[in-house]
Formats: C-alpha cells, sequence, structure tokens
C-alpha cells in the first residue's frame, strides 16, 4: 500500500498548499534544491548543506508533488509508530506522588517491571520456539536511559529513549 493512501483529504490538501509553497516562484511544479535555499532565506533559517538538501529531496534533482507526498506520508506514519509505542509505554507508567499522573514530556517507570513485561512475551509464532527478548539485550536496549532514584528503584526515561530510537 502506497504511503499516500493513508493520507487524509484534508491533509492532502494541507500538503498541496505546502507544495505550492515551497515549489515558490518558481512553479515548475518541482520543489528543488534552490526552492528549499529560497524557503529558508524566506523564514530566517541558515541554510542547509547542499549533502543535507540532497537527502531532503531523496538523492533526485527535484520532487514533484506526488513524491512529495509520499515522503510526507512516511514521515507521518513515524508519528503513528512512535505515539504507538508512547501509549503502550504509559501503560506502565506509574502515579506522581500526588497522585496525578505524570506529564507527557516524562514519566516514571520502573525499569525493572517493564523488563519482566517485555522479556516475558513471545515474539515468534506459536510452536515455533522461544522468541523472547533476552534480559542482556533489553539491558543494552535501555543504556543510558535509566536512572536511579533516592530509593534504590531503576527508572527508566520512556520519552529520551522514544526521541533517541524512534524518529
Amino acid at each position: 500500500m502506497s504511503a499516500l493512501n493513508t493520507l487524509s483529504n484534508n491533509q492532502k490538501v494541507q500538503l498541496r498548499n505546502a507544495f505550492t509553497i515551497i515549489d515558490g516562484d518558481s512553479r515548475d511544479s518541482t520543489i528543488t534544491k534552490q526552492d528549499l535555499k529560497n524557503l529558508y532565506t524566506t523564514l530566517g533559517l541558515p541554510t542547509p548543506t547542499d549533502k543535507q538538501l540532497g537527502t531532503m529531496l531523496e538523492g533526485k534533482d527535484g520532487v514533484n508533488f506526488t513524491q512529495f507526498s509520499n515522503i510526507m506520508a512516511k514521515e507521518f506514519s513515524k508519528f503513528d509508530d512512535k505515539l504507538t509505542i508512547y501509549n503502550a509505554l504509559k501503560v506502565f507508567a506509574e502515579d506522581t506522588p500526588t497522585g496525578n499522573s505524570t506529564t507527557e514530556e516524562e514519566f516514571i517507570i520502573d525499569v525493572d517491571t517493564l523488563k519482566e513485561a517485555c522479556c516475558s512475551v513471545q515474539l515468534g509464532e506459536i510452536g515455533s520456539g522461544d522468541h523472547r527478548l533476552e534480559r542482556k539485550t533489553f539491558d543494552k536496549l535501555v543504556n543510558g536511559f535509566i536512572k536511579e532514584e533516592i530509593d534504590g528503584k531503576k527508572v527508566f526515561l520512556a520519552s529520551k529513549w522514544l526521541d533517541a530510537y524512534i524518529d
């Protein structure tokens, strides 16, 4: 299925408007490096390098509206993936001492509880053998995203992990 098929009609209209703005004065129905440079200049932002601009255009000289829409739809899908993982991790979040849930920016997850849950789930087909996440693999994945609390409890910094691993 094309990533473009995942967009709502409203999103397609918004993308058309954005494409038209980025295409700028050239109105050649192609976003080029020059169009992107002009956009950054207009916005008062530092202009990316030619290499960065090439990456934005996926190595092409320019992208048409369909290509642009597909690129953007793929980027939008990453937000959905991140939100799904965020919501799954939020299930393990503890309440703050006042009884209110922590902010969306950072929430508290006991790393041992999360580890037990992640390493006990069968990842493969039923009957295909033991395909659970190994504890040492879990430890590598969360390395650098755990802080010790005063009471000795290890806390997983979920939002920082999401920012680092889920683009």
